[in-house]
């Protein structure tokens, strides 16, 4: 093998390196980096997928089950999921466990975080500049303000309700209600109504930007 050739192999074995040990076109890394820091298309049409599924309140789906950040159909969505397998179960969590959640979903703000997560149901603004645990300044349910003491049914993945992504700090696995059929997220994206598409809604706010 001739020098040059061997340099060329070394430098992008390096780049896989930092683009996180794979190799993905710049593009892609920068699309799944940005489902990790706000709102995305694709964010809102499987979080919709996933409430309407389960019959929900609320759902809410981590940035760690996407690949990308940008999706205008089910289909499209359908292909950026990592996997594509996961279940989607029901929590009954308090307004208080919520607003916990939306919590440490943003207090890396401004650092890609897989934790970060993508709302159906709610909508929320956060200012970056507070304190860790006291980002979350406004929340809303259904159109009216969340209740701390009101319990809620929270779609989400299995992996989320069994606590990854340090949500284990949150709820419990008990609080997971039993009997509720399985579901995909591939399928759950399948039974949308016809000629639904993610766009941004504002649905996250960051309000100190």
């Amino acid at each position: 093998m001739q020098p040059m050739e061997t340099t060329k192999i070394k430098f992008l074995a390096l780049a896989g390196l930092l683009l996180g040990g794979l190799a993905l076109p710049v593009q892609a890394q920068s699309e799944k980096t940005a489902i990790r820091l706000g709102e995305a298309e694709a964010g809102n049409l499987v979080a919709d997928a996933v409430r309407l599924s389960a019959g929900a309140d609320v759902a809410l789906v981590p940035a760690a089950a996407f690949k990308g950040s940008k999706a205008v159909s089910p289909e499209t969505a359908t292909a950026l999921l990592d996997p594509a397998t996961d279940e989607i179960v029901v929590l009954s969590v308090r307004g208080s466990q919520l607003k916990d959640a939306l919590e440490r979903s943003v207090s890396f703000a401004g650092t890609p975080f897989a934790g970060f997560l993508q709302v159906s149901g709610l909508t929320f603004q956060y200012n970056a500049s507070h304190d860790i645990g006291e980002r979350v300044v406004k929340i809303t349910v259904g159109g009216t303000p969340l209740d701390p003491k009101k319990l809620y049914k929270v779609a989400t993945t299995r992996p989320l309700a069994d606590g990854q992504q340090g949500y284990f700090q949150i709820w419990k696995k008990d609080q997971i209600l039993p009997g509720t059929k399985a579901v995909t997220l591939a399928t759950a994206l399948r039974a949308l109504p016809a000629g639904q598409v993610g766009k941004i809604e504002g649905r996250i706010v960051r309000v100190d930007k």
